[in-house]
């Protein structure tokens, strides 16, 4: 269990890659890609999505918060350092952003995240961004560093079967 008040530091990414994906994308994936990872408890997170970028990021940040309050529960993470190398995304949260509008549906979520945890912004060069590095280079934990991952004893008991998802909606 996280026993320090220290920011955890997290990292953002989306981004577009139709060149790359094309067979995909004539099988109807969506064409963009979300990202997000905590390094020092060695996860890292990738699901496809299809929007613009900056709503990508968005989709990413909202993704790592809910990740962060329901299945690192236990951690007891209070403070969140979020890096993202898009500078529009990191720009929304300096006041007057189209992107961040008073009474919208992101600005309710993220006043609701606020309530939980303290969560703050910076900018970094996409090569230092960790949530872009390749998952073969990823550190794993190490083994003296372990979490417990909460799962819903409601999500136990389904078992049905879950289709092939071509991605989400942003």
């Amino acid at each position: 269990m996280k026993t320090t008040d220290a920011p955890t530091k997290c990292y953002l990414a989306a981004f577009h890659c139709p060149e790359l994906d094309s067979a995909l994308v004539r099988r109807g994936l969506c064409q963009g890609m979300i990202c997000f990872a905590i390094p020092e408890l060695g996860i890292l997170f990738r699901c496809r999505a299809g929007g613009e970028l900056v709503d990508l990021e968005f989709g990413a940040m909202f993704a790592l918060l809910k990740f962060v309050k329901t299945k690192l529960r236990d951690e007891k993470i209070r403070s969140v350092q979020i890096y993202s190398s898009n500078p529009e995304f990191v720009f929304a949260f300096t006041g007057n952003s189209r992107h961040l509008k008073q009474g919208s549906p992101r600005m309710k979520m993220l006043t609701e995240y606020n309530k939980e945890m303290v969560i703050s912004m910076a900018y970094l060069e996409p090569v230092d961004n960790k949530a872009l590095i390749s998952s073969a280079e990823y550190p794993s934990m190490p083994v003296s560093r372990s979490i417990n991952f909460n799962s819903h004893d409601e999500d136990l008991s389904k078992t049905s079967f879950k289709p092939f998802q071509k991605g989400i909606r942003l």
